[in-house]
């Protein structure tokens, strides 16, 4: 028995020797307090986290502990941080620049006034951008161990909405309201929407000249949440057309149709379809470019884009559609697409152009105006959920990490 604490003492002794003299770099006159598998806590880093709390009033058990929990803490980010490296993660620093870049930006600052700001708080620059190194690579590790597998099923995302008040999203909208009495109740659905619809082609004073016998009203709504629209409003809200008016539909006073003016759950949706080929190296692109103006001319003329994409296409996919990919956001797509999509009139075919995946031409179906307040609230749901999830799993593996770690707390 005494051979084997001696043994223990001995190994203990050897690894304090070898940490040491690997951080001789550190002042004479600090000390380690914890060695955690190969690396060590130091009491300045333990010093430097204490000043961090105001002790004012604490008295000499309550300090205990504070310095307890600090340094448990220490050992987390260091089992963290050791972790992290053995996964390969790593903080280029193009990426701690752009961090830093975007913290500047959020304070309204240039990324030289956030070092002085930061220096003011007699806090070294340096060692802020060591600190926030390190951070980075933890909720990387966090965001690819966890937050990325954790997954959300439609039953539980359900079962949370309905039992659970989510927090209602800005919805403010300016809409603009045109309303046709129709007290005798002698105008019918087909009549309303020829004359509203009208007042998108030709505006609201040639639509009144146009049609004398009716009492065409319009209303201006502005900075109006959406949930205090009656129910009616709201449900002909969720889609508008590429020019942000709603379908027309009847209420009690009438036939109405609403234009959105300003919106915070607007977004644009492109209905799309596409046609991906690749360059032969010994040919270059112009093969295929002169391939695609050919489609586009045929197209034109009265082909189907839906039949070439399935015979030309390398998207499979999407050639199995046709080529369609459906309704998309601007968002979803990369950026020469996005900007090719955006500016392509509907109905139309674009230029051929090239992005990473090859050269494309695509097809402007339509466009439409959609609201996304539901899909906020589900997204909120689904984040809420996730939280919970990944909270759970941390702490399990976190507790796992320290059952399985070399930790020895020095005197």
């Amino acid at each position: 028995m005494r051979i084997e604490l001696t043994m223990s003492k001995l190994k203990s002794y050897l690894i304090l020797l070898i940490l040491l003299l690997s951080n001789a770099v550190y002042s004479f006159e600090d000390s380690i307090v914890v060695i955690v598998n190969d690396q060590v806590i130091l009491k300045s880093q333990l010093d430097e986290k204490i000043l961090q709390v105001d002790t004012d009033g604490l008295n000499r058990i309550q300090l205990l502990k504070l310095k307890n929990d600090i340094l448990d803490q220490l050992i987390e980010e260091s089992l963290l941080q050791q972790a992290s490296s053995r996964l390969g993660i790593r903080v280029s620093d193009i990426d701690l620049q752009n961090q830093i870049k975007l913290i500047a930006k959020n304070q309204g600052l240039t990324v030289l006034q956030l070092k002085d700001a930061i220096e003011k708080e007699n806090i070294s620059y340096v060692q802020y951008l060591n600190n926030l190194r390190r951070n980075i690579k933890i909720q990387e590790l966090f965001r690819t161990q966890f937050t990325n597998r954790a997954f959300v099923s439609e039953e539980e995302i359900i079962s949370y909405l309905k039992n659970n008040d989510v927090p209602q999203a800005e919805t403010n909208m300016s809409i603009r309201e045109y309303s046709i009495s129709d007290e005798p109740g002698n105008l019918n659905l087909s009549q309303a929407k020829i004359l509203l619809e009208s007042i998108k082609k030709d505006g609201l004073d040639e639509s009144r000249k146009k049609y004398p016998d009716y009492n065409i009203q319009e209303t201006t709504l502005s900075d109006i949440s959406m949930n205090k629209l009656p129910d009616i409003y709201q449900s002909n809200l969720q889609l508008l057309d590429k020019r942000k008016f709603s379908g027309v539909f009847k209420t009690g006073k009438g036939y109405t149709m609403l234009e959105v003016l300003d919106s915070t759950v607007l977004v644009e949706e492109y209905k799309v379809s596409h046609i991906l080929m690749a360059t032969n190296p010994m040919e270059g692109p112009s093969k295929i470019k002169d391939k695609f103006y050919e489609i586009k001319t045929n197209v034109k003329n009265g082909g189907s884009f839906s039949e070439y994409a399935q015979e030309y296409s390398l998207d499979k996919a999407s050639a199995i559609k046709g080529g369609s990919l459906g309704w998309i956001t601007k968002n979803l797509v990369v950026d020469k697409f996005r900007q090719v999509m955006i500016n392509t009139d509907v109905g139309k075919v674009s230029e051929p152009f090239n992005t990473k995946y090859g050269w494309h031409i695509l097809y402007l179906e339509d466009k439409r105006i959609k609201n996304v307040t539901s899909q906020i609230k589900r997204n909120q749901a689904i984040a809420i959920l996730k939280e919970r999830k990944v909270a759970v799993q941390k702490r399990e593996w976190l507790a796992k990490l320290k059952d399985q770690a070399y930790i020895e707390y020095v005197k």
